[in-house]
């Protein structure tokens, strides 16, 4: 079963430490180490990026003679694969691309935009079909079309909903045959990400298959429960496919990565909800190793396409300048003008864009400092589609220091423009750009010169491939340690001015006080990573746009190295112990099964939130069924089975205790997440590490379906009065509403009120729940 939940942070791992420019919104990819991102060159990072003049920006109008579909086929087609589209009307048809910038090679695409009346409210989405071939391309079926009571169980099982999406992709997308698909294991990604609560609905991803090899396209399609398709997306990019036919053999291509490959001592972070738990002494991958292996060539290429040597230089000191980062230390909390003005002196923001927002929050990765987020806009004259012409920042609100600038904020803006050379400006040499970048990183960040190391790259890396600037990767260092966290990334134009930059680096390595010595060697490490890749031959996309780069978008027949196991991607092998460790929570692994759960009463319940990631036995493989919970705990499996992402609602913001919780409480994210549902109201004072009794967890239950009026009502209902040991019951209402919902029972007479709930009890009551859907006048925990 898969549950429709809210949206969570997770994006596609990309192999782009080098490459990636964070936003506010943080790429994943710089949250694990450098080489253990999966290298998919399909997807290239879009954040911190700025129109440049580039080739395929200007897109060619469709011919519309040329069209095998018309637009009424297409429609009808449309009608046909999604019948509730009968209430839907078609406000408009354009033929051309998908509106992404740059425009989509192909641009025979039926853009057929839908309008749906509810009331007085009206709703829009979009489809696209190809022209030519009539496949469907893409539909979202949104609210309310997609309206569904929350249920439980499902009316389809999962088998049965991915046998009618194989006949639903057979006629929406003919040009595609059984043997250019390939179904992606998906299943315990798709348990891990899904929720307990709420709608149900299966996704399934395929592969997509090119002259029978695999690329970097994947088919999506989602069904609900109830067997209604709600979700398909197809990728359309009209790029073309070169021979399937490599002139590098597989044992030229073996022993090229075999002899590439490397390893590297780092301190790495592992990782729990999103945050950084502790830090290991850890043997990975260096990033060129790898990369994927042309077939045609036999060089290594990154995701641009571009050849790249098999070992990058060593690392460079950073000289310290005179002129260097100096932390404000008024004492005081910097205001969005002060923090504006820090930003103006060293980054470029052009003179007609003025300060228009400033939000004071919390970091991302570090919560506990607190920064501000500045956007300078131009005034727009007239209505103009797209995005403003806008620069943003992120600023330490207590020291200065500047985590984040970016010249132009969105992609493809509309109004964005090259900017013209400063007066009595003249381009830097190689030479210089590299001395004003030293200068720049001294500016910016605190402690640069005993800090940081210039990464080692080769000096074309260093010049933008547009000839229009210069871009560095700076390492961060610690005992003479590379921290494996992410690059700090700088970019210049050719006049030296700082276009963009990203030092939003994981805070807590400086608790590893005692520096340890690696027990297992470089030698020994490296031989137990060769056994854990493998190389495929198939189709990798390159190019688009990455760290204000564009690059011109191409298919290449690669050997890709990829782990022999999936979930190996995010392993890094322990310098200390040997043993293997995961850095990231692999989403697509299903915990396994609790070995102490036979036989007991409560092991469908407990094996269902096992199975959802809800419960998760310990190292041993036990769950320890009988232990009792605390209300923090309570908090915690309730917000999980419900969203299991929910961790990602307190990112970015300014933490402040909440129901009495403290923003250092590891409860805090479910407290706060409760609250902000609705689940207790804000003036609840709780004591997140007492035990859970059955009476306050009845109290906090009429809370979280909001029947506090109606448990109220229920003081002095006979359901209660009637236990012998009614009096001991403070809240009679709250016990008498689960006592009617059947979410708890009496027993021998008694309802034992300060009784504790063990995680067997918990289990239960939360199945209960996720039974109960469906049969309430509101919907459970998705309010």
């Amino acid at each position: 079963m898969d549950r429709k939940n809210s949206p969570k942070n997770s994006t596609h791992i990309v192999h782009q430490t080098t490459k990636a420019l964070l936003t506010t919104t943080v790429a994943l990819a710089l949250l694990l180490p450098g080489g253990l991102a999966a290298a998919d060159s399909s997807v290239t990072s879009t954040a911190a990026t700025a129109v440049k003049e580039a080739p395929g920006q200007a897109a060619a109008t469709p011919d519309a003679s040329k069209a095998k579909i018309t637009q009424d086929q297409a429609v009808e087609k449309l009608r046909e694969l999604f019948p509730v589209l009968k209430n839907a009307t078609v406000s408009s048809v354009r033929l051309g691309g998908d509106n992404t910038y740059p425009p989509s090679t192909n641009q025979m695409i039926w853009n057929i935009n839908w309008g749906y009346e509810l009331g007085n409210t009206s709703y829009g989405f979009s489809s696209m079909v190809d022209a030519v071939s009539g496949d469907l391309v893409n539909t979202y079926l949104s609210f309310p079309l997609t309206q569904e009571t929350a249920y439980y169980p499902p009316k389809i099982t999962r088998a049965e909903a991915l046998e009618r999406a194989r006949l639903f992709i057979a006629a929406a997308a003919p040009s595609l045959g059984k043997e250019d698909l390939q179904l992606q294991d998906d299943d315990a990604l798709n348990l891990a990400s899904g929720a307990l609560f709420g709608t149900v609905q299966y996704s399934f991803s395929f592969k997509t298959l090119k002259n029978g090899l695999p690329t970097s396209d994947a088919l999506m399609i989602t069904i609900d429960g109830n067997g209604n398709f709600v979700q398909f997306n197809k990728p359309s990019s009209g790029l073309a496919y070169p021979s399937a036919k490599p002139a590098v053999s597989l044992e030229a291509a073996q022993k090229k990565f075999t002899d590439g490959l490397s390893v590297g001592l780092y301190y790495i972070p592992v990782y729990k909800d999103n945050q950084v738990e502790r830090w290991i002494l850890g043997w990975r991958p260096q990033e060129q190793g790898l990369y994927p292996i042309d077939a045609q060539s036999g060089k290594s290429i990154d995701n641009d396409g571009a050849e790249v040597a098999a070992l990058s230089a060593r690392d460079e000191t950073v000289p310290q300048t005179k002129e260097r980062f100096q932390p404000v230390s008024t004492g005081k909390e910097l205001t969005a003008e002060e923090a504006a003005k820090l930003v103006q002196q060293v980054a470029f923001i052009p003179a007609d864009r003025k300060l228009s927002s400033q939000m004071l929050g919390a970091s991302y990765p570090n919560q506990k400092q607190k920064v501000w987020r500045l956007t300078w806009e131009a005034e727009r004259k007239g209505s103009i589609a797209g995005f403003p012409s806008s620069s943003s920042a992120e600023v330490d609100a207590a020291t200065g220091q500047i985590n984040v600038f970016q010249l132009e904020q969105f992609t493809g803006s509309a109004d964005a423009k090259p900017q013209p050379a400063p007066a009595g400006g003249k381009k830097l040499t190689q030479a210089e750009a590299k001395k004003q970048a030293l200068a720049l990183i001294n500016r910016l960040y605190d402690q640069a010169s005993s800090e940081l190391k210039l990464a080692g790259h080769d000096e074309a890396w260093s010049v933008l491939p547009d000839g229009k600037g210069f871009r560095y990767e700076f390492v961060r260092y610690y005992k003479g340690i590379p921290i494996s966290d992410g690059a700090i990334t700088l970019v210049m134009d050719t006049y030296g001015r700082l276009q963009n930059y990203s030092a939003l680096v994981n805070a807590g390595v400086e608790t590893l006080k005692e520096q340890p010595t690696p027990a297992i060697s470089g030698s020994d490490a490296l031989k137990s990573y060769k056994d854990k890749y493998t190389l495929k031959l198939q189709y990798n996309r390159t190019g688009g746009y990455s760290n204000i780069l564009y690059v011109e978008p191409k298919v290449k027949l690669v050997y890709n190295p990829s782990p022999v196991n999936d979930k190996d991607q995010y392993e890094v092998l322990d310098a200390m112990t040997g043993k293997w460790v995961q850095v990231y929570p692999y989403a697509a692994t299903i915990a396994p099964a609790a070995v102490d759960l036979k036989g007991h009463p409560a092991e469908k319940q407990l094996t269902e939130l096992v199975k959802y990631g809800v419960l998760v036995p310990d190292a041993d493989g036990k769950l320890k069924p009988d232990q009792e919970i605390t209300v923090g705990e309570w908090f915690s499996l309730i917000a999980k089975a419900s969203t299991p992402y929910y961790t990602s609602y307190s990112t970015g913001i300014e933490r402040k205790a909440v129901a009495g919780v403290s923003s250092d409480s590891k409860y805090y994210p479910s407290v706060s997440y409760a609250l902000s549902r609705g689940w207790i109201s804000k003036d609840t004072m709780l004591q997140p590490d007492n035990s859970l009794s059955r009476e306050q967890l009845a109290v906090l239950l009429a809370s979280f379906l909001k029947y506090n009026k109606l448990s109220a009502f229920l003081q002095n209902d006979t359901a209660v009065s009637s236990f012998s040991d009614s009096a001991d019951i403070k809240d009679k209402g709250a016990v008498a509403l689960v006592l009617k919902l059947g979410l708890l029972q009496g027993d021998g007479g008694k309802f034992n009120p300060q009784q504790k709930i063990t995680k067997a009890d918990a289990a239960t009551v939360i199945m209960k729940l996720v039974e109960l859907q469906g049969k309430t006048d509101q919907s459970i925990s998705q309010q």
